[in-house]
């Protein structure tokens, strides 16, 4: 419950900087789209088994389908994509801080490919992939980037406020069932 609260906290600072950073579809300049969610939901699910990855990312993709894109269903079938390509891949890598930035930046570049091909498929945009790339996909991987390095800081401190919060259950749980055994 809390990684999924913590996702949505960085849904709503998505919608803040959007409000801080406002941008033209029009396409006559770059166009940065913060993607704060979407990095703590890929950094969240790392750890999670496949149906537990599929089911909170489909979950956060419908949230934000819901009140941030205004569609139905697309992010939310990206996000399990995806996200369920990171668990094939997380496999091969570890906790570190370098490795884990460039799974944030690659699964974000993914994420943002399987869109625009939605779009391009469904005939929404007429934007070609080079322009796409100049115009949406870079501004949008090097802000998000830097704002990567601030979530994976985030997430260590939620993860540790986690293990010590799991640690003082299973202590509370030893000291009870060693009252239990006493009394018998």
């Amino acid at each position: 419950m809390i990684d999924l609260l913590f996702v949505i906290v960085c849904f709503v600072l998505d919608e803040v900087l959007a409000v801080i950073f406002p941008c033209s579809y029009l396409m006559n300049s770059l166009l940065f789209i913060p993607s704060l969610g979407f990095c703590a939901m890929i950094l969240t699910v790392r750890k999670f088994t496949i149906l537990d990855t599929c089911l909170f990312a489909f979950v956060c993709g419908m949230i934000y389908d819901a009140f941030l894109a205004n569609t139905f269903l697309l992010h939310a079938i990206v996000f399990t994509i995806v996200a369920s390509l990171l668990h094939l891949w997380t496999k091969h890598l570890t906790e570190t801080a370098l490795e884990s930035f460039i799974l944030v930046i690659v699964t974000l570049f993914v994420k943002d490919v399987l869109v625009y091909l939605y779009m391009s498929f469904q005939q929404v945009t007429e934007m070609s992939f080079m322009l796409w790339a100049e115009r949406y996909e870079l501004l949008t991987l090097i802000g998000n980037g830097v704002l990567a390095f601030i979530i994976l800081f985030f997430i260590r401190i939620k993860d540790d406020y986690l293990v010590k919060k799991a640690l003082q259950v299973r202590k509370g749980e030893k000291i009870e069932w060693f009252k239990l055994k006493s009394k018998q």
